[in-house]
């Protein structure tokens, strides 16, 4: 029997995966999230903080690849079972259920995922972004709309970690931390 061409796996993601982009351009996010956004970047910039965004707007079917990724890698799914999705020619069935789900988790790392990706998500409606946030000493920010500024003196030095900056982002800019995922912000917290 002749070797299937599209198995899931690490060769199948490096081939194909730039059909389903993962977008990390504040212009593709929704217009009043991109407002917002904009906005509380900005002012972490202006406080010289850094600022590296890995994912805005995730299309549907990278959400499809991802999300079934994880479930097979992590046993939650049998490969016979994943449904197919019009325009992903993937096949998650391997020659045994090790081999399917030893695929899966290639394409999960390649992925870099932390938790399971949702079909559909903020992240798909463009109202989500996973950025990476640090900083030396104190961090200044200037308030929207009155040149306020306000100090965050406290440690961790993190987006991820420091609360102060997840009560500013959701107050001032209502741009909201997850607090289980480190790069996530959203419209909503989730």
């Amino acid at each position: 029997m002749p070797a299937k061409s599209n198995l899931s796996g690490a060769t199948w993601w490096r081939q194909h995966n730039a059909r389903f982009p993962n977008s990390r351009d504040l212009a593709d996010l929704a217009p009043d999230f991109r407002y917002r956004v904009g906005r509380f970047v900005d002012a972490l910039r202006w406080g010289e903080a850094s600022v590296v965004v890995s994912s805005t707007l995730r299309h549907p079917s990278r959400a499809y690849l991802m999300h079934y990724a994880w479930r097979v890698a992590h046993g939650q799914v049998a490969a016979e079972d994943v449904p197919p999705r019009s325009g992903v020619d993937i096949d998650w069935v391997h020659e045994s259920e090790k081999a399917s789900r030893d695929a899966a988790m290639e394409m999960v790392q390649l992925a870099r995922m932390a938790h399971v990706a949702s079909l559909t998500s903020n992240h798909t409606r463009g109202t989500a972004i996973d950025m990476t946030i640090t900083w030396t000493g104190t961090l200044l920010l200037k308030l929207p709309g009155s040149g306020n500024l306000w100090e965050i003196p406290d440690r961790p030095r993190t987006g991820a970690g420091n609360t102060e900056l997840h009560r500013l982002g959701a107050d001032l800019f209502r741009v909201h931390k997850l607090a289980s995922d480190p790069p996530h912000w959203s419209h909503d917290g989730h």
